[in-house]
């Protein structure tokens, strides 16, 4: 029997014989999507669910993760955050696709997943397991109502260099969102090509951006990492961080980062994809913003953050 795809929880991709039906049991990977004329191979393969998926008809999507490149000044290793995240507030009603080996599976999943996208992975047979555990995480977030939030408006035109652009607002967790004209209730309008943006240089751009936004009035900024990318949701002060580890291929940030989060809040839930009972430290509420550390991150996190009540009362 076909099922639906599922419009939010990404889901496995298998262009292969139903031979590995068994393995996909034993990962505990329960939906599927296959391409045209591959139905009727799966339909006796009882508990799986199975939809049509045609891969051209899907925007494919680079491997999420982390580049390192030499820093001529320096002699450093720089690393370069590979976010698919501008690409999916460009078209937030398309429908992506990746292809990635091995653990890389799981943290496409998990970036999908924070930018509320509709997507299926293609992996090989050593990213069933890390896909499957991730997805069974993922199906266990409560759901928190709100839209994406952001400080930045955008007025994206579909220029390269617009992408470009965005590309660095994501990866620098400049917070923004697409708009067509001012929108009021955002701190900074940005259109590329106006006389305060005529730059061609994405790098003079941004931070350009940032000084004009400046640093105190961003919603989120992280500390003590370079490889974390926040999405943030919420509203009615409740917020969510998904906090999204690109550099989770070479291993989990061990050593406390720290992040500071605008409005005062006094209480932080956090729910990690690794290790269990990790828990926020270095809670410290203020009256304009909220600081805490997060103590470890495998592949991705969630943090939920509840208003206090009187600052919310106040509103």
């Amino acid at each position: 029997m076909l099922f639906p795809l599922a419009a939010l929880l990404p889901i496995l991709f298998w262009p292969g014989a139903n031979t590995i039906a068994p393995l996909l049991r034993q990962a505990g990977i329960s939906e599927i999507a296959v391409p045209p004329g591959k139905t009727e191979a799966w339909k006796n393969e009882n508990g799986l669910k199975v939809d049509i998926v045609d891969l051209d008809k899907t925007i494919k999507l680079p491997a999420p993760g982390v580049d390192y490149h030499t820093n001529e000044a320096s002699a450093s290793r720089v690393p370069w955050v590979n976010s698919n995240g501008w690409r999916f507030m460009r078209q937030p009603n398309a429908r992506f696709s990746y292809y990635v080996k091995g653990s890389g599976a799981a943290l496409a999943a998990a970036e999908a997943f924070s930018f509320d996208s509709n997507a299926v992975i293609q992996t090989d047979e050593a990213g069933l397991a890390p896909l499957a555990v991730m997805l069974k995480f993922l199906s266990t977030l409560p759901p928190l109502e709100g839209p994406a939030l952001a400080d930045i408006g955008f007025v994206d035109h579909g220029s390269g260099l617009d992408a470009e652009v965005m590309n660095l607002l994501v990866r620098e967790n400049l917070l923004f969102r697409i708009v067509r004209a001012p929108d009021s209730d955002l701190k900074l309008t940005v259109e590329l090509g106006s006389k305060e943006y005529s730059s061609k240089n994405p790098d003079v751009l941004e931070h350009q951006i940032r000084a004009n936004l400046g640093d105190d009035r961003r919603l989120i900024r992280i500390y003590g990492t370079s490889v974390v990318v926040a999405h943030v949701m919420g509203g009615s002060g409740r917020l969510r961080l998904h906090l999204l580890n690109y550099g989770s291929g070479r291993g989990t940030i061990v050593g406390a980062f720290r992040v500071r989060v605008l409005g005062s809040y006094d209480k932080a839930q956090l729910r990690s994809f690794g290790p269990p009972g990790v828990e926020v430290t270095e809670f410290s509420p203020g009256h304009e913003a909220t600081e805490f550390a997060i103590p470890t991150l495998k592949a991705y996190a969630v943090v939920d953050l509840t208003q206090a009540q009187s600052a919310s009362a106040r509103r």
